[in-house]
Order: C-alpha cells, then sequence, then structure tokens
C-alpha cells in the first residue's frame, strides 16, 4: 500500500480500545489479511498520523504495538518510513510454534544449550530446595493444569516453572547461565500457535513436568536423572528448527 494513494483509514474506538491500540488494530488487519505485503511502504509516521487522524504520540504508541508484534519495522532516512516487515522466522517447541524476529536461529541454539543444562540444574534444586520453594514449584504445575485452552499462558509458565527451578541452585554461575538463555528465549518470541497435536499431548507434556517437581522434592538423584530424561525429548524436539 504505497503512501502516495493510500485511502484515509477510519478508526474504530470504544471505551476497551484506545486510540493507539485502534490504529494498529487497523493496520495489522491490512497486514493480516494480505492487503499490503513485507516490503511495502505504509508512509511516514507524518503520513500515517494524518490518514488516521492521531497525534504523534498515539502513532508512536501504535507503530511501538505493531513492531511488538513483528507486523511492521521502521526505517530513517529520507527513504524511510514504516514498512510491512518480513515474515518472522519460526520454531517449534513440542506442539507449540514460536513467531520470532530475524534471532531465530540464536534463540534456538539458545534452547539448545538450556537443554543440556537441566540435569545440573535439576540436580542442584533436589539437593537445596526448601518448604517455600517446593511451594511455588506446586503452585506452577497446578496453574499449568488449568492452562490446556491457553497454550501460549502454558508455555510461559512452562518457563516460569523452570525459572524458579533454576533459581534454587546455589551454583551463581549455574544459575545465571541458565536465566539468560531463559530469557532471551522468552524476549524473543511475538507469538505462539499450537499444532494439532497440542490438545493431544497436553496430558503428557503436564505429567512430565509434575514428575520432574516431585522428583526435585523427593531429592532423589537418581529419580531427578530419570525425569530429566523422560522430559528432555520433549525439549529436544522443541528446539528444532523450521522454516516457519
Amino acid at each position: 500500500m504505497p503512501d502516495t494513494d493510500a485511502p484515509h483509514l477510519s478508526l474504530a474506538v470504544n471505551e476497551r480500545t484506545s486510540r493507539a491500540q485502534a490504529v494498529a488494530e487497523r493496520l495489522s488487519d491490512l497486514i493480516v489479511t494480505e492487503q499490503v505485503r513485507p516490503g511495502d511502504r505504509l508512509g511516514t509516521k507524518l503520513d500515517l498520523q494524518r490518514q488516521f487522524g492521531v497525534a504523534a504520540g498515539t502513532l508512536n504508541e501504535a507503530v511501538r504495538l505493531l513492531e511488538t508484534r513483528g507486523l511492521v519495522e521502521a526505517r530513517p532516512g529520507p527513504r524511510g518510513g514504516i514498512f510491512v516487515a518480513r515474515p518472522s522466522a519460526h520454531i517449534r517447541l513440542s506442539h507449540l510454534i514460536l513467531g520470532l524476529g530475524a534471532d531465530a536461529m540464536s534463540v534456538s541454539d539458545s534452547l539448545e544449550i538450556r537443554n543440556a543444562l537441566e540435569l545440573p540444574v535439576a540436580l542442584q534444586a533436589a539437593r537445596h530446595a526448601g518448604r517455600e520453594q517446593l511451594a511455588r514449584l506446586d503452585r506452577i504445575v497446578e496453574e499449568m493444569s488449568r492452562l490446556r485452552d491457553e497454550p501460549g499462558e502454558y508455555l510461559l509458565r512452562n518457563w516460569d516453572l523452570h525459572e524458579e527451578i533454576a533459581r534454587i541452585s546455589l551454583n551463581s554461575l549455574l544459575r545465571t547461565i541458565y536465566l539468560s538463555l531463559l530469557e532471551t528465549a522468552r524476549e524473543a518470541v511475538r507469538d505462539i500457535a499450537p499444532d494439532p497435536g497440542f490438545r493431544d499431548s497436553f496430558p503428557t507434556n503436564l505429567q512430565l513436568h509434575r514428575e520432574l517437581v516431585d522428583a526435585i522434592a523427593s531429592g532423589d538423584e537418581a529419580r531427578v536423572r530419570r525425569a530429566v530424561e523422560a522430559h528432555t525429548p520433549l525439549s529436544e524436539a522443541m528446539s528444532a528448527r523450521t522454516d516457519g
């Protein structure tokens, strides 16, 4: 949609939608329905302000929302402006598809290294976990059990669980590296979508995490090793690279 012949774009604003959100949703609709294509120039920020009849701050917030979703990119310079972003790269985590930016390969590498650290992190937790820490792990697994119909939230709580396990470690270097790798993946994710097998795999995936927590609580290192080994095949499938 070149900015020179772009139509005036009306806004549907109600008490539950801010003007910035309304601008973002209108442009998002154009992109998702393929009325504009990757690489198309939507216009300068001033062009879009005039088209939508909004203030500079409102337009900037709308652009920020769209950038967060990976839908647009702002380019500086005389020929710059707001452009439709190229399609996000994707990686598969078990039965979830993660949409990422151009850093998908580094995220996949981060997840692979994180997977290699699962056993030492879990063993540290088994040796040092206190009653309150174990109670937090139980609460997170219980929250996960209610998220079969919310795959995005399920993954985020899954990662919260692994973060809490890592925080129990008294090995500060191991803890720091693990949490840094997890944060790299968390910050890069722009969207999460289930594949057709997510719902069917949910009970098994949940049980693997429940057993991991129970093994840590038992303090039995052999049981922890078995729990991590059972969990690892899913983790390895998670970091597999796809073309999206």
